[in-house]
């Protein structure tokens, strides 16, 4: 009896555990809009944050910091293709390097938040669009009385930046999306790439190679406004982000068309017309002349060699798919419209105005761009890709 009493009486049985409540999912609608809105705020954060920096050290300036903060989202607006209509002109020179800074923050948000929704479009298009309505309350609450910044353009402009930068974040090779896509489409947008990098990367060496050549103009053009410390930082800051600018105008240049550096201006290789210019040292890289006409035609070397390029890659892709000779010419010539559309997309958003007078043409043709292009790339690349595949059957 006295055993039973003393024995430890049996542990009392554990409730059931209740499952974790799992986390809800977010829709793809909230995740875009959560994309965007940080997208949106870091990329006026490294505009707005050296505004203020140079605002607090400049001792002669009497503007108050809400104006400040008001031109720095006036410059950040400029970077998404909006003008800004000041006294005595407008503005609408889109500086592309600035711009690259809110399409790789897009790209980056984006891309993220498309990993945690089996429905990665969705996430795209809410991105675009929440994207789109943040840029046109910034030009709402930056338009002044001396600065009027068009809502409705702010507005498209942030639709097609959002809708730009998360493509790329969603399309990007390693990406589900992009393995999504068909081979063929696959195909057409790495060679197409491939081409319009070599482009670019010639158009950076023409205009590297011109500014080097002609470094002392430069000097003496970054000196003739005598700006001061703080000011020459500022504006070799703004030669920095007008660099791809200039090299888009170099592909110009290379393919043919040119561009022009004010009204009736004409810079390239078959006609030169140039006058007064601004005082930007950038500039001091333009020709002091034409070309003769026997380097000019040589000059088109370039886009064709960039297409054969691309035309051999084409050829090797189609090396396992017992591609007839037909069809391999017919996707190498369909790289050329691939890359005439993204050459004069950038030659689009490459040009602009600068205040008003002569000054409200910079930059080249977008159509003339695009049309030659297509039809020196796609002339290489059909060479480049019948070569290819006639040396892959040998």
């Amino acid at each position: 009896m006295t055993e039973t009493l003393n024995r430890p009486a049996p542990p009392l049985p554990r409730p059931p555990r209740r499952p974790a409540a799992e986390e809800p999912a977010r829709s793809p609608l909230a995740l875009g809009a959560s994309a965007a809105l940080w997208a949106a705020l870091a990329g006026l954060l490294l505009v707005v944050l050296p505004v203020l920096l140079f605002w607090a050290t400049d001792s002669r300036s009497g503007t108050g910091w809400v104006e400040v903060v008001r031109t720095a989202g006036r410059f950040w607006l400029v970077a998404h293709g909006a003008s800004l209509d000041v006294p005595g002109g407008r503005y609408a020179l889109t500086p592309l390097g600035l711009l690259l800074v809110p399409l790789w923050l897009v790209a980056r948000f984006a891309g993220a938040a498309a990993r945690e929704v089996p429905a990665p479009r969705r996430v795209g298009a809410a991105v675009a669009g929440a994207y789109g309505l943040l840029t046109m309350l910034v030009a709402i609450a930056c338009t002044g009385s001396e600065v009027h910044v068009s809502p409705v353009q702010s507005l498209v402009g942030g639709l097609v930046v959002g809708g730009t930068g998360a493509a790329v974040g969603l399309l990007r090779p390693g990406h589900l999306l992009w393995h999504g896509l068909g081979t063929r489409t696959r195909r057409l947008l790495s060679s197409g790439g491939a081409a319009v990098a070599l482009l670019l990367a010639a158009g950076a060496l023409l205009v590297g190679g011109s500014l080097a050549m002609h470094g002392s103009r430069a000097v003496d053009l970054a000196g003739a406004s005598d700006p001061g410390a703080l000011g020459g930082f500022a504006l070799l800051l703004t030669g920095i982000a007008l660099v791809p600018n200039a090299v888009v105008w170099g592909v110009a240049w290379l393919t043919g068309p040119g561009f022009a550096a004010g009204v009736g201006t004409s810079v390239g290789p078959f006609g030169y017309e140039l006058g007064p210019v601004p005082a930007l040292p950038l500039l001091a890289a333009l020709p002091e002349g034409g070309v003769p006409e026997w380097v000019a035609v040589l000059v088109l070397a370039v886009p064709l060699l960039a297409g054969a390029v691309a035309g051999r890659l084409v050829a090797a892709d189609l090396r396992d798919d017992a591609a007839s000779w037909s069809r391999t010419a017919l996707e190498a010539a369909a790289v050329g419209p691939v890359c005439g559309v993204a050459l004069g997309v950038l030659a689009w958003t490459s040009g602009g105005a600068v205040g008003g007078a002569r000054l409200v043409e910079l930059g080249p043709s977008p159509l003339a761009v695009a049309a030659a292009t297509t039809a020196t790339v796609a002339v290489g690349a059909v060479a480049g890709a019948l070569v290819r595949r006639a040396r892959l059957l040998d």
